[in-house]
């Protein structure tokens, strides 16, 4: 089965570097790098975000469990259009990907774009393999007049779905052309004879991902559709189940957003853009298993039973980087000073119209008594489709898919359930399996978020806990239906609601996450802050120049930019017409946009409150 043919060649899922501690790796011993590094990665301005030179350099090149391919033949594979090696710079910054100096680290001994990973572990026939990171789609870069600015955890331009299909492409005109397979021999230093079975068997196993996860709907630059990926990767690719249950579970990924920003994520009490996650292990651990991770969920006997290439304790270590970060500061230096009573105007407007879903600091924080040591989370609205109104694609695509359970039946609670039951379970099953097996202590899960988990039932919690003073904020997650406690801990206790809801999160640093909206329909906030049937219906996607006046990206027609059509299915621009009593005046609008540039520019106690961890 084609499921299975990753596994082989990985020599059975590399429990070994699921256990061992994170440390520094050594300088990769392969001689030199493939190319040099492009010029935009020489000298790219950083944003002051609390973060050295060396965290950055390991946020960008740490493994995380990703398998995507041997590492020699990536750097070896040649384009499906004979343009040259596939991995070059110039063939891959037409992705999107950035690049930047390892610092050292020797985390990037071939000079790959940001959030390209090779993993140590070595196996026999391939050597190293290497990955995706959440660096990958979660590190920025903007034109500030025409100088680039690196920003860390914002939205990357990674155009994902061109980069996998384009990949495949170039893996399968390999496997069918006895020349191109002797030239790869030759790079990677072995035989055809020797490399031909490998690379046969993954070939069929890169075919197989790259038809399951082709996309109804085209991404374009900035966008993907992540949660209909990791779901397919769970219930298709990784479930050990007959081919016609693996059939009946797939979906084409048909509802793309955009990769949301990482500063202050390990602090909120959810994250994704549909509320489904509130564990900071569980939501990374999903995303390594959607971008090539590996997992054995196998039938009850199997000892690697939820088994998986994930790096738990690079996980861990991550997030108290991501813990560190902060939000970009506004270029005033290149942009413009923000004006004061611009600002002041704008903060009146924002708390009248748009705090009541967007929390921003001083937060709006979690009770105490919901945390198994008192640690307090950012609260977050989940805001009803209907109330919104923005595009539904992506919350249909969830909640009107069901997937068989197969050998997972008896822990699922049936032979099928609803997609997010079955994202949830399985995730939880694989995080268990792979914390324990990694020997993580409590203290060190609790320190990546875990605190988040229910406390037992204890006389303290004997009264329900007031919710937020905002209409749309989640609920306690340590309640049910009839009121009461749950009596164990749960880290996945989504209440169902949400699975109607989309989530507004902080507006802190979004001058440097357009385009806007879940979908990314919206070019700019001034955009956002016009009527639906103002806001353009076609612009262009994947410029990073800044647009300092409507704030959001530079979205006029250029050569390589992705078009982006709102009239398309998942695509809608409407929806998100606030305040309720009518439009905002022009002029209101550019102050909104004032105090958005930098929300705690003139605020020392709302700066304070962010500093706070």
């Amino acid at each position: 089965m084609p499921k299975r043919l990753i596994f082989a060649l990985l020599g059975a899922v590399a429990l070994a570097g699921c256990n061992a501690e994170w440390q520094p790796p050594t300088p990769q011993a392969s001689g030199p790098a493939q190319w040099p590094l492009p010029a935009e990665a020489a000298a790219p301005a950083i944003a002051g975000q609390n973060w050295s030179e060396d965290l950055a350099a390991r946020f960008h090149f740490t493994p995380q469990g990703s398998r995507l391919m041997p590492r020699a033949w990536f750097v070896a594979l040649e384009r499906a259009d004979r343009g040259g090696p596939f991995a070059h710079p110039a063939n891959l910054q037409r992705y999107g990907l950035l690049y930047a100096p390892d610092g050292g680290t020797g985390l990037n001994p071939d000079n790959l774009p940001i959030g390209f990973a090779v993993d140590p572990e070595s196996y026999p026939g391939t050597g190293p393999w290497m990955g995706l990171t959440c660096a990958a789609c979660h590190t920025g870069q903007v034109t500030v007049r025409g100088k680039p600015l690196r920003i860390d955890g914002a939205p990357a331009t990674f155009d994902f779905d061109r980069f996998a299909a384009d990949l495949d492409a170039a893996v399968q005109a390999t496997a069918r052309d006895p020349a191109r397979l002797t030239r790869l021999a030759s790079k990677v230093g072995t035989t055809p004879d020797a490399l031909r079975p490998l690379f046969a068997q993954y070939a069929t196993w890169s075919a197989r991902h790259a038809a399951i996860n082709h996309p109804a709907a085209v991404s374009g630059f900035s966008r993907v559709d992540a949660l209909g990926q990791i779901l397919n990767a769970l219930s298709v690719m990784h479930l050990d189940a007959p081919q016609a249950v693996q059939d009946a579970n797939r979906r084409a990924p048909r509802a793309p957003v955009s990769y949301p920003f990482l500063w202050t994520a390990p602090r909120q009490d959810w994250v994704q853009w549909v509320p489904i996650a509130s564990s900071p292990i569980g939501r990374n651990t999903g995303e390594v298993l959607g971008v090539f991770g590996t997992a054995r969920l196998t039938a009850e006997g199997d000892p690697d039973r939820f088994a998986s290439s994930v790096r738990f304790r690079n996980l861990v270590a991550m997030e108290d980087w991501l813990r560190r970060l902060r939000p970009p500061p506004w270029p005033e230096a290149e942009l413009g000073a923000i004006d004061q009573a611009k600002w002041e105007e704008g903060r009146r407007l924002v708390r009248e119209n748009c705090t009541g879903c967007h929390n921003l600091p001083p937060f709006r924080l979690t009770d105490p008594r919901q945390s198994v040591d008192g640690r307090q989370f950012i609260r977050i609205s989940a805001v009803p489709i209907s109330v919104v109104n923005t595009d539904p694609t992506y919350l249909r695509a969830i909640n009107d898919w069901r997937m068989q359970t197969g050998p997972l039946a008896r822990i699922m609670g049936g032979a099928e359930v609803p997609a997010p039951v079955f994202f949830t379970v399985s995730v939880r099953n694989v995080v268990e399996t792979g914390t324990a097996r990694a020997g993580l202590s409590r203290p060190e899960l609790l320190d990546t978020g875990e605190a988040r988990a229910c406390p037992p039932a204890s006389p303290r919690l004997s009264r329900q806990i007031p919710g937020g003073t905002a209409r749309f904020e989640a609920e306690n997650v340590c309640e049910i239906t009839d009121g009461r406690w749950r009596t164990s801990p749960e880290r996945w206790a989504m209440p169902p609601r949400f699975l109607e809801s989309m989530k507004a999160g902080p507006l802190l640093g979004i001058w440097a996450t357009g385009p806007f909206l879940h979908n990314g329909s919206v070019p700019t906030v001034y955009d956002l802050l016009s009527p639906p049937e103002e806001r353009p219906r076609v612009f262009w996607v994947g410029n990073r120049e800044i647009d300092p006046v409507k704030l959001g990206f530079v979205s006029s027609e250029r050569r390589g930019l992705f078009r982006f059509d709102t009239t398309l299915p998942g695509n809608s621009n409407q929806g998100h017409a606030f305040p309720r009593s009518g439009p905002l005046a022009p002029a209101q609008r550019l102050a909104v946009i004032e105090f958005l540039k930098d929300p705690l520019r003139f605020d020392p106690a709302a700066r304070a409150a962010l500093e706070e961890r």
